[in-house]
Formats: C-alpha cells, sequence, structure tokens
C-alpha cells in the first residue's frame, strides 16, 4: 500500500511530462539532422502516443485502487482506535491512563493518528510527573503545622494537581444529569475548612465539607451542568480561594456518606 498517493500520483506525472518533453526534443532533433524520414516519425509518434496513454491509463487505474485501499484501511483504524479512545478517557487511574496512551502511541500506524498519539502520550507523561510530584509534596505538607499563606496556596495547587488528574477525561454518566461541585479550598484541620464553609454558604446554601484523602475540601454542590457552576466559579474564587475548580460529582467523589464532623467521600 503506498503512503502517500497525492505524492507518487504528483511525481508519476511529472516522469510523464519528463519523457514527453524528451521525446519531442528527440524527434526534433533527429529531424534536423534528416536521420528520420517521414514514414518513420509517424509510426514512431503512433507508438509513443500509445506508450504514453498506455502508461498513464495504467498508473491512474493504480492510483485510484490504492486510494480505495488506504480509505478503507484507514476507516478500520480508526474505527479500531476509536475503542481504545473511550478507555482512555474513561480510564480514572492515572498510570493505566499513562499506559494506555504509552500503548497506543507505540502501535498507531504512521501518520497523522501515530503523531496525535505520541504527542498526547508526552503531555500525559509530563503531567503524571507533575501529578506524583504533587502527591509527595502534599504529604510533606501534612506535616507543617504552622504553614505560611504562600505555603497553603501551594498546598492548594497540589491538591488540585493531584484532583484533577485522577478524575477522568469523560465519564459514561448522562452529563445532562450530573451534578457538578466546586472544589474552593483544602485544609487539613477542619476548623480552617468551616472558616472557607462560611464564605462558601453565603454564596451557595448548599456547600458542605467533604473529607477525601485526608483533606477537608470545602465544596459547593448541586450544580445541574457545567456551565451553571462555570456562572459562580469566578465569584468563588474572589470571595473564598482563588484557586477553586469545578469537578463532576461523579468522576471526583461518586459516593459520599456522612461522618461525624463532616461528610466523607468513600
Amino acid at each position: 500500500m503506498l503512503s502517500n498517493t497525492g505524492t507518487v500520483s504528483f511525481y508519476l506525472y511529472l516522469f510523464f511530462i519528463v519523457i514527453g518533453l524528451l521525446s519531442i526534443f528527440i524527434v526534433y532533433y533527429l529531424i534536423k539532422k534528416g536521420t528520420l524520414d517521414p514514414d518513420k516519425l509517424e509510426n514512431f509518434l503512433i507508438y509513443f502516443k500509445w506508450v504514453i496513454i498506455t502508461l498513464s491509463i495504467s498508473t491512474v487505474t493504480l492510483i485510484v485502487t490504492d486510494l480505495f485501499k488506504e480509505r478503507d484501511q484507514d476507516i478500520k483504524e480508526l474505527e479500531y482506535f476509536d475503542k481504545y479512545v473511550n478507555d482512555v478517557k474513561n480510564e480514572d487511574r492515572p498510570l493505566v491512563r499513562l499506559q494506555l496512551a504509552k500503548y497506543l502511541s507505540i502501535i498507531a500506524p504512521n501518520g497523522e493518528m501515530k503523531k496525535s498519539w505520541t504527542n498526547y502520550y508526552d503531555t500525559i507523561k509530563r503531567e503524571y510527573k507533575e501529578y506524583i510530584k504533587a502527591q509527595i509534596d502534599l504529604k510533606k505538607d501534612s506535616t507543617i503545622k504552622n504553614p505560611t499563606p504562600d505555603q497553603l496556596k501551594q498546598k492548594e495547587e497540589n491538591q488540585r494537581k493531584v484532583d484533577l488528574f485522577e478524575t477522568p477525561l469523560s465519564s459514561t454518566t448522562n452529563e445532562n444529569n450530573a451534578e457538578w461541585f466546586i472544589i474552593a479550598a483544602g485544609n487539613t484541620d477542619i476548623g480552617e475548612a468551616n472558616i472557607n464553609l462560611e464564605k462558601a454558604v453565603k454564596i451557595n446554601h448548599n456547600s458542605s465539607i467533604i473529607k477525601k484523602g485526608g483533606s477537608f475540601r470545602t465544596v459547593l454542590m448541586g450544580y445541574p451542568s457545567k456551565v451553571e457552576a462555570e456562572s459562580q466559579l469566578q465569584k468563588v474564587r474572589n470571595e473564598v480561594n482563588p484557586m477553586s475548580y469545578i469537578v463532576r460529582k461523579a468522576t471526583w467523589c461518586n459516593t459520599i456518606e456522612k461522618g461525624s464532623e463532616c461528610l466523607i467521600c468513600k
């Protein structure tokens, strides 16, 4: 199968043009020298036209046939890789998502598809390194008893990176029926979380503290669509925490139970 039918076609037609021009110069040279009589010249021209037309038709036929074969092959490849695209989008385990992207970047056929998967793998590999570093930093942050404002800000940024990377790119949940959260802040101390909660309740009375991964998150809940959550996100950033972000409930924490101090993500 030809890898680039358009390029091959161009060079083949260019080849025939060169042959045609070269033949004209040869015939002109022979006529000028007087070594080609009219009968032979006529036979030569007939033979030349037959060769050019026959080869041209054969070449065009082969190119068109190969073009349809390439198209069928591309369709089969797209159908094959479409299944894996959904696997990557729905995967909530960061390492598995990374491994899937690596696998697809290796087995993808040469061309735009391979280039796209390779670029995606390079991107997610870089984000995975940041995710691992953020996890390590969060453990270190939890040992600091009296963190400075800059340390608290960095901790929130690390928590945001962890949450977003652990959230699948999509969900099997119907987006129209999904619930969206605004994660306003994360604290190791529930007292500090309650301070942020007081601010959050003024924006959305359906706010609460959810403990997830050892962190008390201040969460504004009950948004039926991402658009509605986005409409209040900037206000939350201005009044509660500039690092606030949006997540889908089903992918961030599908099971929430009531605890003694707050809600708990299971």
